[in-house]
C-alpha cells in the first residue's frame, strides 16, 4: 500500500479470526487500520470482507462501518476532505448463481433500511459477469443473477465506469484452472465521478491469490494539489562516513578554487 499509495483497499475472502485481527493491529496500526467483516458462521474457514485503510494518507477520526451482510457485504463511510464523505462498499459474492436474487436484493434492501448513502463506489469480487464479453471462452452467465445485480446498481445509482469507457476491451481478473478467465473483480462508480477517476489497473497481488487486484485513482475536481514535497537528506547517510569524508574533501577543493579565483579572476572564470 505504501508503495502504490492505495489509501483504501478492500480486501475480500480474509477468513480472519479475532486473534488475526489483533496481531495486525499490534504489528501494523501506525500504518493501517483494517475493519474486517466475519462470515458468522464460519469465520476462519469461509468469506469475510475487509478494508484495509492508508494511515499514511487518511484520517481514520472520522468514519464509520455498516456491515450490511456479515462477512459478504459491509460498507465504510469515510471523510475525505474538508466536509466531503466517500460512501464505499467492499462484495465478497457467493459462489453459488441460484443465491445471487436474493443476495443482491438482501443488499439493497438493507441499505435503505439502514439509511446509507448511495455509494460513490462498490467493488469486490461479485463472482459474476454482467457481459459475455467479460468472459473466455464468452458467454452469459445466470438471467436472474445478471436481472438481480443491475437491478442493485440501478437502485443505488452506480455504473461500470472502466467498460463504459472500454466497449470492446477484454480484461480478466481470475483464471480457473480449466482455462477459462472471467472478469469477476470491478469497481463500479457514482456516474458524478466520471471525471474523477483516471489509472485503471490489473496487476499481480503481492499476497499470492488466484485473482488480481484492480485499482484506480480518484481525484475530485475540488481537491487541493499535493505535490512530490520538498527533498530532504537521507537521515541513513548522516553516518555514512566514507560519503561525509568524499563531502569535505570536495568542500576544501572548492574553497581553494574559489581562493584562487580572486586572483586570477576573468569573465569565464570566477567565483560567481
Amino acid at each position: 500500500m505504501r508503495e502504490r499509495k492505495i489509501g483504501i483497499l478492500c480486501v475480500q475472502e480474509t477468513h480472519l479470526l479475532p486473534e488475526h485481527e489483533a496481531q495486525i493491529e499490534s504489528l501494523y496500526s501506525k500504518r493501517i487500520k483494517v475493519l474486517n467483516s466475519r462470515d458468522p458462521s464460519r469465520p476462519g474457514n469461509s468469506a469475510g470482507v475487509a478494508f484495509v485503510i492508508n494511515k499514511e494518507i487518511l484520517n481514520i477520526d472520522d468514519l464509520e462501518t455498516h456491515k450490511i451482510i456479515p462477512g459478504r457485504a459491509s460498507v465504510l463511510r469515510i471523510r475525505w476532505h474538508n466536509e466531503t464523505y466517500l460512501t464505499i462498499a467492499n462484495i465478497y459474492a457467493p459462489n453459488n448463481h441460484a443465491q445471487h436474487p436474493d443476495f443482491w436484493n438482501a443488499i439493497v434492501r438493507l441499505w435503505r433500511e439502514k439509511n446509507i448513502p448511495n455509494p460513490d463506489f462498490l467493488m469486490g469480487d461479485f463472482n459474476i459477469t454482467e457481459d459475455a464479453i467479460d468472459r473466455a471462452p464468452a458467454r452469459l452467465d445466470n438471467e436472474q443473477a445478471i436481472e438481480a445485480l443491475r437491478n442493485l446498481r440501478f437502485q443505488l445509482n452506480i455504473q461500470d465506469s472502466w467498460r463504459i469507457n472500454n466497449p470492446t476491451m477484454r480484461e480478466f481478473t481470475f483464471y480457473s484452472n480449466n482455462n477459462s478467465h472471467s472478469r469477476l473483480d470491478r469497481i463500479y462508480s457514482a456516474p458524478a465521478h466520471e471525471l474523477s477517476i483516471y489509472g485503471w489497473e490489473s496487476s499481480t497481488s503481492a499476497v499470492p491469490t488466484d485473482h488480481r487486484m484492480i485499482l484506480v485513482r480518484y481525484a475530485p475536481t475540488n481537491t487541493p494539489f499535493v505535490g512530490k514535497g520538498r527533498w530532504s537528506w537521507p537521515i541513513s547517510l548522516l553516518n555514512d562516513t566514507k560519503l561525509l569524508t568524499k563531502i569535505s574533501d570536495i568542500g576544501k577543493q572548492s574553497q581553494q578554487e574559489i581562493t584562487n579565483l580572486q586572483q586570477h579572476r576573468s569573465e569565464s572564470e570566477n567565483p560567481q
